[in-house]
């Protein structure tokens, strides 16, 4: 009897000992263990860049307004963002301001044009560019869509025409699927590479594998010295999901 009390009494004391040694490293463990660092899959976005912005003067009391934007982003582009853009006379006073909605695609540039501004008090002699925050979207190893300018020519438009100056163009639309809206910008450079005419147009319904040729005209005379002409043509991804899986 004695003997086992005190076979029952040494394991008692092992067990003790177990359950203290155990609780001391445990706490050991957990006072000492290292501390997760904090991981984020998110990348950067950064915001979209204004490359220039400055009004125009394509007649008399009749302005236009136009923009060359970038999006340094090339792993996310924008459904929508808004944008306005403020028209100051010389002397600071605000003359009006002119609000619309775009999209751009990862890494496109792109230019933003409104026409037709009138009955301002006096003539606008700059202009500032708002953007909006972007719905921005993510989209993985965008290789852009298959739309092309070709067969670009630029001149006087016809004195009978009442055009004072045409671009001509051709846009093939080599996807494999009809394109409900396609927006053409036109701007026209000097020999100094500066920015001295805006216009646009919207082509619709241009269909699969189909070559459209069209223009833009100026109906008013500018200023400056044509040298050049720069088209940039796009269409809104996201109204046509169908072109990301090409």
């Amino acid at each position: 009897m004695k003997e086992s009390r005190r076979v029952f009494k040494k394991v008692f004391i092992a067990v003790v000992y177990l359950a203290i040694f155990s609780g001391i490293g445990t706490g050991v463990y957990f006072l000492t263990r290292p501390t997760p660092v904090p991981t984020s899959s998110a990348l950067a976005i950064y915001p979209i860049q204004i490359i220039w912005a400055q009004p125009f003067a394509p007649g008399s009391n009749v302005y236009s307004v136009g923009a060359k934007i970038t999006n340094p982003n090339f792993r996310f582009g924008s459904d929508r963002f808004t944008y306005t853009f403020y028209l100051y006379s010389a002397n600071g006073a605000l003359l009006t301001a002119r609000s619309g909605t775009s999209f751009i695609w990862p890494g496109e540039s792109k230019y933003l044009i409104e026409a037709g501004i009138n009955d301002l008090s006096g003539a606008p002699a700059t202009t500032q560019l708002e953007i909006g925050a972007p719905s921005w979207n993510e989209i993985q190893d965008f290789k852009g869509v298959d739309l092309t300018v070709s067969n670009i020519n630029h001149g006087k438009g016809a004195a009978e025409s009442g055009k004072f100056y045409m671009v001509d163009f051709t846009v093939f639309n080599n996807t494999s699927y009809g394109l409900r809206k396609v927006y053409v910008s036109a701007v026209i450079y000097d020999k100094n590479n500066l920015p001295i005419a805006v216009n646009s147009t919207v082509l619709e319904n241009l269909q699969s594998k189909e070559r459209r040729a069209t223009s833009i005209p100026w109906f008013s005379s500018f200023l400056g010295v044509p040298a050049k002409v720069d088209l940039s043509v796009s269409v809104n991804l996201w109204e046509q999901l169908e072109l990301l899986e090409e």
